[in-house]
């Protein structure tokens, strides 16, 4: 991040974006193109459609500087786009998926772990595995709800903002996730 951005706010650089200043954008890019795809990646499980569907937010917010109204934090109203954008992929991948028109596959990658020591690198990797198909069996809700609250580190109000629910029914819908998300990992101990 360079220094004259440091300090300067995600809803202040949007203004600034909006206003015309295309170092605003790039910025905002530079700040959110990474959560952006980690939560695609975490609702979709596939890293080339978490890829695809980043690139359409931002190109979305390209073309439609209007988009974005700040009645929320920039970054809650992203997620929440992040997060439509990913269920309506998964909805039509299964609607291709049930006529045939296409076969999908989720792909169990990663990020790399940093380790010194090997052993501890695999056994790493194998409990992210372990995590990941397990969060792959979580309905697209309960998975991007999950993946807000503890990947991205959202408060609940913020994962409820972001997913446009109710306190309660974030509340809720993190509960039944942790639950699914505890029964499938004691499953396979």
């Amino acid at each position: 991040m360079s220094i004259e951005f440091a300090q300067v706010s995600d809803e202040e650089l949007y203004k600034s974006f909006a206003d015309g200043d295309r170092l605003s954008f790039e910025e905002l890019l530079n700040r959110h193109q990474e959560p952006v795809y980690r939560l695609a990646f975490r609702i979709t499980g596939n890293s080339e459609e978490a890829r695809d569907i980043a690139e359409e937010v931002f190109i979305n917010l390209w073309e439609n500087p209007a988009s974005y109204r700040p009645v929320a934090k920039f970054s809650t109203w992203l997620y929440r786009v992040t997060s439509n954008r990913s269920i309506t992929h998964i909805r039509f991948r299964k609607f291709r998926s049930f006529f045939s028109l296409s076969e999908e596959s989720h792909e169990d990658q990663f990020p790399d772990q940093a380790s010194d020591r090997p052993d501890h690198l695999a056994e790493k990797a194998d409990e992210s595995s372990r995590v990941n198909r397990a969060l792959l069996k979580l309905p697209p809700r309960q998975r991007a709800a999950i993946h807000l609250r503890y990947f991205e580190d959202l408060s609940v109000a913020e994962v409820a903002e972001a997913m446009e629910l109710s306190l309660k029914s974030a509340e809720s819908l993190l509960f039944r996730g942790k639950q699914a998300l505890r029964d499938s990992l004691k499953e396979r101990e």
